[in-house]
């Protein structure tokens, strides 16, 4: 069987993909453990993006004829400890945000200097990172102010009239 060489660009596809992958069964995940309702339904939205940024990314892997390269468990399992573990909600909102920004920061560097080909799909995918920063620092701030947020069943009336 024959081994293909990747290149530095599918070096750099290959990683943002299986970030992308990850965050999403991440925000899936999420979304579908969350009590409240509010938080919920933000994280299913990052589920949506990255579902769609998971498309984009594999129609321009198949396009250039990336090789495939296989998934790792990794972070699927430090992320685990997340849910299994003792974390407040606030460290929990502080491990996504860092983790946003972090990809952010990686997809703005890759945006300069990737190929003409690449810039668009970078500039697109760094920019759903900023609104899912904008969102999860929303949900860290309202978290700081009300104890167990994501647990809030009761998280519209807390909005409107204030935790009691």
């Amino acid at each position: 069987m024959a081994t293909a060489t990747m290149t530095e660009n599918d070096q750099q596809l290959a990683f943002v993909f299986q970030y992308t992958v990850e965050a999403y069964k991440q925000f899936q995940k999420f979304a579908e453990i969350l009590h409240n309702p509010m938080s919920a339904a933000t994280f299913k939205r990052f589920a949506e993006d990255e579902r769609l940024n998971r498309d984009l990314l594999e129609i321009r892997y198949l396009r250039a004829g990336a090789v495939r390269v296989p998934l790792t468990l990794g972070s699927d399992l430090r992320f685990q400890d997340v849910f299994e573990g003792d974390a407040t909600d606030r460290e929990k909102l502080e491990m996504l945000l860092m983790r946003e920004r972090t990809m952010e920061k990686k997809l703005s560097e890759l945006s300069q200097s990737a190929p003409a080909t690449e810039k668009n799909l970078y500039h697109y995918l760094g920019a759903t990172k900023r609104a899912h920063v904008a969102y999860l620092e929303r949900e860290l701030e309202l978290a700081k102010l009300n104890k167990n947020w994501l647990d809030r069943e009761d998280a519209e009336d807390v909005i409107v009239h204030g935790a009691e």
